[in-house]
């Protein structure tokens, strides 16, 4: 009897909890007033904070994100530790994810990069993607583990297969410069074009270059000035003159095309 009341009482912290972050997911509500500006409601953190004492991994991992960054409460970094590591140890991934990076960055406590490295390596095995994402920076760079590019690229591979386009981009990149395995100019462009089309400006600006030199794919300014003008719009300061420059090439090449006394010009006369 005693065992059916505490699965009762779990479902409906289970319940509760779902309603409550579903409700803190915006962080805040946020009301339209006459003069334009927002005004932030947030709800209380307190039953938060039973289910989390209750060891509740994902209260926890929640709470330790509102300790971290001030919302709803006193912004508390070794309280966001604390609790970040009780949901970790629990083998809660986004709470390894979280806790990697506040070891990584020093928040709260001295930076360590081995214990970051630990806490990506158990959510990158999670299969979660910013942790792979992570770890194969590490690995990279040498930071908390053995350098390693093949590893490296095996964690770059697994982020970007699950669609994280910062991965794709490091990805076309190892490709591009034969680090991990040996250069594929082909596949540098699919995972440019990967990364580009979820919106990412870096690799736009890189497979327009590309086109322009014609690596891995075939010369084509026409798409260079598409994939540039993107980029420029996305704010890569490289991409500002660069789209200009193209603008110019396609259109001498378009009047080339269509002006009666160049195409005139070409015909043999003697």
């Amino acid at each position: 009897m005693q065992s059916c009341r505490n699965n009762k009482k779990l479902s409906i912290n289970r319940l509760a909890l779902g309603m409550l972050l579903a409700t803190f997911s915006i962080n805040a509500w946020s009301l339209s007033t006459s003069s334009s500006k927002s005004i932030e409601i947030m709800p209380s953190v307190q039953p938060v904070k039973m289910l989390a004492k209750d060891g509740d991994a994902e209260a926890q991992y929640f709470l330790g994100r509102q300790y971290r960054d001030g919302k709803g409460v006193s912004k508390n970094l070794g309280k966001a530790l604390a609790f970040l590591t009780s949901a970790a140890e629990q083998g809660f991934a986004p709470a390894q994810i979280d806790l990697g990076q506040m070891y990584s960055n020093g928040m709260g406590i001295e930076p360590n990069d081995k214990i970051a490295a630990t806490w990506f390596k158990k959510a990158a095995d999670q299969n979660y993607p910013t942790a792979q994402f992570n770890l194969a920076n590490m690995y990279r760079g040498g930071n908390g583990v053995d350098k390693n590019m093949d590893k490296a690229f095996s964690y770059y591979e697994k982020a970007a297969l699950n669609g994280f386009a910062k991965a794709q981009f490091n990805l076309a990149l190892m490709h591009y410069f034969g680090l991990g395995s040996k250069k594929d100019l082909k596949k540098v462009v699919f995972w440019y074009e990967k990364a580009a089309n979820k919106g990412f400006h870096r690799a736009q600006y890189h497979l327009a270059n590309m086109y322009i030199d014609g690596e891995g794919v075939e010369k084509n300014y026409e798409q260079a000035y598409i994939w540039m003008s993107k980029a420029s719009k996305g704010g890569i300061k490289e991409a500002f003159e660069e789209v200009k420059l193209l603008k110019v090439l396609l259109d001498a090449e378009k009047q080339k095309k269509t002006d009666p006394s160049i195409i005139g010009n070409e015909f043999a006369s003697h």
